[in-house]
């Protein structure tokens, strides 16, 4: 028997959020076993967004994702070291650290996309394709004023794909 819905839909809301947030950790992992990839969630998310708008500063980055510089450093280190992303001085400033995406990189994250993309087709196969495109422009929506709120860059991730 399913849980009662509370009749707030605020409350329904972060009720739901929390469930979602559970099984996303399993599409995430299920993706990656399909991809044998060893990206996480984060190193996927800053591919994407390199792939999208090109060599970020670190600062540029921490912006993006409502996070501070040292966080953002931990998360490039093992995209560096895999080869996925290049790190520059700034020739403007010397003090500024340029991220930029390399080949592997992009073929990394499209590997991983794929995966997700087929994932996500199998669960969804009984979903009409408008019902899907619905629930990914309001998931877009409220990241969009999630982001905003919390001080992010809000237009980070573009959906367009390059």
């Amino acid at each position: 028997m399913a849980p009662k819905r509370p009749s707030d839909p605020i409350d329904h809301l972060q009720l739901e959020l929390a469930i979602l947030a559970r099984r996303t950790e399993r599409v995430r992992v299920a993706s990656l076993d399909v991809a044998r990839s060893p990206l996480d969630r984060s190193g996927y998310l800053l591919l994407a967004l390199l792939e999208s708008r090109g060599e970020q500063t670190m600062s540029q980055l921490a912006l993006a994702f409502d996070l501070d510089a040292s966080t953002v450093t931990r998360q490039i280190a093992p995209l560096e070291r895999r080869g996925f992303v290049d790190r520059t001085r700034s020739t403007e400033d010397r003090r500024a650290t340029i991220v930029a995406i390399t080949d592997a990189g992009r073929k990394e994250r499209e590997h991983v996309r794929q995966a997700r993309i087929e994932y996500l087709t199998g669960r969804l196969s009984d979903w009409a394709p408008d019902d899907v495109a619905t629930l990914a422009e309001l998931m877009d929506r409220f990241n969009q004023t999630l982001a905003t709120a919390s001080g992010a860059d809000g237009s980070a991730l573009e959906t367009q794909q390059p």
